[in-house]
């Protein structure tokens, strides 16, 4: 009986031990700093810094230039928080790393709606392309354009020209 009794005091007590464990905490950084794929930005601190950790491999390399100074390569399309100790192993910083796939501006000439005569496209590799400006519809899918063209002579010419 006493051994029965004592089983349950030691099963209660772990219970209750477990039960006032706490969830972790999320820990959110500062800011966030935007690369693209292959771009390398320099950053400097205040302070001394011992050692710079990234949380994941592959999206961003920390480059020690000085005690102070830092170059962050952007290496692969990815997220990944940052952290900045102090020589005494003190956190002095967060920050988030967000590393976007390298886009191409690729422009269609001959769009009479768009400023300038033609419409901007991101493009990236395996993303696609995306309109520069989505507020701009595009042409529809059949239009026709006319076009006035003064001659030398002062004479003009109409013209139109039909998109399908």
């Amino acid at each position: 009986m006493r051994s029965l009794v004592l089983g349950w005091a030691i099963s209660a007590a772990l219970l209750i031990g477990s039960s006032n464990a706490q969830p972790p905490q999320e820990i959110i950084a500062v800011d966030t700093i935007e690369l693209k794929a292959g771009q390398a930005r320099s950053f400097s601190f205040d302070q001394a810094v011992g050692k710079i950790t990234t949380g994941a491999e592959g999206v961003a390399e920390v480059i020690p230039d000085t005690d102070r100074t830092f170059t962050i390569k952007g290496l692969a399309p990815g997220q990944v928080m940052m952290t900045a100790y102090a020589p005494d192993g003190k956190v002095i910083h967060r920050s988030n790393i967000a590393v976007s796939a390298n886009s191409t501006v690729i422009k269609i000439f001959g769009d009479k709606t768009a400023v300038g005569g033609y419409s901007t496209y991101y493009c990236s590799i395996p993303g696609g392309c995306s309109r520069a400006n989505p507020e701009i519809a595009p042409l529809p899918f059949s239009t026709s354009i006319s076009e006035t063209r003064s001659k030398g002579d002062g004479a003009s010419e109409s013209r139109v020209r039909e998109y399908r």
